[in-house]
């Protein structure tokens, strides 16, 4: 008798805990995936291909139901009702979504022109989500502006007879605040004037939440300093911004990084390095890495010296074999160079120090064998407003690089060399539209210079219907020749497919020549799909492009972790 009444209770736990599958049915403006998600409902990435539907427990249906209305609500369809029933060995949810809140009026009484902090434009959909979320914005806004003082009254109007929305935003604000006092408190190896130059803050300055952050962003960024804390009072009686910064050293500042990889340009990668981000004190930097790649090998040692007012000063060198098609070549090189970092600003000025040996060639004329020392200044102007450099959301950035050299008893070769780069992340709605351009001139009066610093083209960071630097011309052997002149364009779409995964369309496009002002006609253009998955190091990406004139022809397959910009 009681193995049948354990029994019995046994099945009916089975049956009460019984699992089916979820379908939504009327839904219009949210799409499953979305629904599935705010349920918190688990949904495998190739489920729509497998036919796989998520599944509930029956005990769970109506609460779900109810999630999923109330879900509705805060989007601003505040009449709209959901419906839980079992069918056919399924839980369907018909949803009645209704009339949505309209926005019929907005109100904005502002000193600050606050319209782009509102994700609202009459005749939008309300949602009670966005309407929060703009009140913060307001908010930061004057922040960042030096209001640290301001009454925001935000109010929402709802007429559900109407399903009319009246927005207002209305702000009281106060004199701008400004930085009366910065008190630092450091750790014996670091100097408090370190910790002062590394801060985007100075006594007297209009106060700034967006500076503030800048500064936690810099003193991270040496990697040195264990934890920040920067605190700001505001006299209640004036305008007035006290601020005190605390920092801590790392204790364990010596840091070895190894690393595999593999990329379509380079082949397979191993690297090793070992760094101090603390060595003598003061967030000096000392480092050796090296890094193998199957075309690719060399080892660098690094050091790096921060000055006052957010200047640093370093020297890097080592040894480098590059494998080319056609020949190697072989360098030994240093740099020295003086920084000048004022966000979102990068000034660096170096002087460049190059002795290569080209060996190993297919051909002589085209890669002539040999040993040559260039001594090269430099200059590189960098603006960069991108929120993330592996995976951007939003932001544009430009960058100038000018390098050459005189023929002289230090350089075997008078040239120049000019790159310029510059790219916008617009974000959309769901999605990013992304562009880029890139611009370079090699320009030789007298002597030579080893062929790798002509322009190549083809690979994942270049054309993606072709390989890695098989662009453009070809010598008898069928080796890339590179050319003194190149203009690259790129117009990226990327779209969400499913939590993780992303999706892209592009068009890559390359003109080369070889002096600046030559016809470009003769152009290379390419379009590709392709599939990203975002990983806490940056997106693995993987393209497929095709010359669009010969896409039979001309195709490439690129991998690589991170976005092309």
């Amino acid at each position: 008798m009681i193995k049948v009444i354990l029994t019995t209770l046994l099945l009916s736990s089975f049956l009460y805990a019984q699992k089916l599958p979820l379908i939504f049915k009327g839904n219009k403006n949210f799409s499953d995936s979305e629904l599935y998600k705010v349920a918190s409902i688990e949904v495998p990435f190739f489920s729509s291909f497998l036919q796989n539907i998520p599944k509930i427990s029956t005990e769970e249906t109506q609460e779900v139901a109810l999630i999923i209305k109330n879900y509705y609500k805060y989007k601003g369809f505040f009449h709209a009702t959901t419906k839980a029933s079992t069918l056919n060995d399924k839980v369907i949810i018909e949803i009645l979504e209704n009339e949505p809140l309209i926005i019929a009026d907005m109100t904005i009484n502002s000193k600050l022109d606050v319209a782009s902090q509102i994700p609202f434009e009459v005749d939008d959909i309300f949602d009670s989500e966005k309407f929060t979320q703009s009140k913060k914005n307001i908010k930061i806004f004057y922040e960042d502006n030096s209001y640290c003082k301001i009454e925001l009254f935000a109010k929402a109007w709802i007429d559900i007879e109407t399903n009319n929305a009246y927005l207002t935003y209305d702000t009281k604000e106060y004199d701008k605040c400004t930085i009366d006092s910065i008190s630092i408190t450091s750790t014996k190896n670091i100097d408090t004037k370190i910790v002062k130059s590394l801060l985007y803050i100075r006594k007297g300055d209009d106060f700034s939440s967006k500076r503030i952050k800048d500064s936690y962003d810099s003193l991270y960024a040496t990697g040195g300093i264990a934890k920040a804390t920067i605190n700001t009072h505001i006299d209640e009686n004036s305008n007035k911004v006290s601020v005190t910064v605390e920092v801590q050293e790392n204790d364990k500042p010596t840091r070895l990084e190894t690393g595999l990889g593999f990329s379509t340009d380079e082949g397979a990668m191993v690297s090793l390095g070992i760094e101090n981000k603390n060595i003598f004190g003061n967030l000096k930097t000392l480092g050796l890495n090296t890094r193998i790649t199957q075309k690719k090998q060399n080892i660098q040692l690094n050091f790096n010296m921060p000055l006052s007012h957010r200047n640093s000063t370093g020297a890097d060198g080592g040894y480098a074999n590059d494998i080319f098609d056609g020949h190697k070549e072989e360098r030994t090189f240093a740099n020295i160079y003086l920084a000048h970092r004022k966000k979102p600003h990068r000034l660096t000025e170096s002087i460049v120090f190059d002795n290569s040996n080209t060996y190993g060639s297919e051909d002589k004329i085209l890669f002539p064998e040999g040993k040559t020392f260039i001594t090269s200044p430099k200059i590189r102007w960098d603006y960069d407003t991108r929120d993330n450099i592996l995976s951007p959301k939003k932001g544009h950035f430009l960058s100038a690089e000018l390098m050459g050299s005189v023929e002289s008893i230090v350089s075997e070769a008078s040239y120049y060399k000019t790159k310029i780069k510059g790219g916008y992340i617009l974000p959309l709605k769901q999605s990013i539209l992304a562009f880029q351009a890139t611009f370079g001139h090699l320009n030789i009066y007298e002597g030579a210079v080893p062929a790798s610093y002509r322009f190549y083209a083809g690979g994942v960071n270049s054309n993606r219907a072709y390989t890695y630097n098989s662009l453009g011309p070809k010598n008898k052997q069928g080796d890339p020749a590179g050319f003194n002149t190149v203009f690259e364009t790129t117009i990226e779409y990327r779209y969400p497919i499913y939590n993780n995964f992303k999706g892209v369309v592009f068009n890559d496009n390359t003109f080369i020549a070889d002096s600046p002002v030559d016809n470009y006609n003769g152009g290379y253009y390419s379009l590709g799909v392709g599939i990203r998955y975002e990983t806490p190091i940056g997106p693995l990406a993987f393209d497929v492009g095709f010359d669009v004139n010969d896409p039979q022809e001309n195709y490439a397959f690129q991998f690589r972790i991170g976005e092309v910009f």
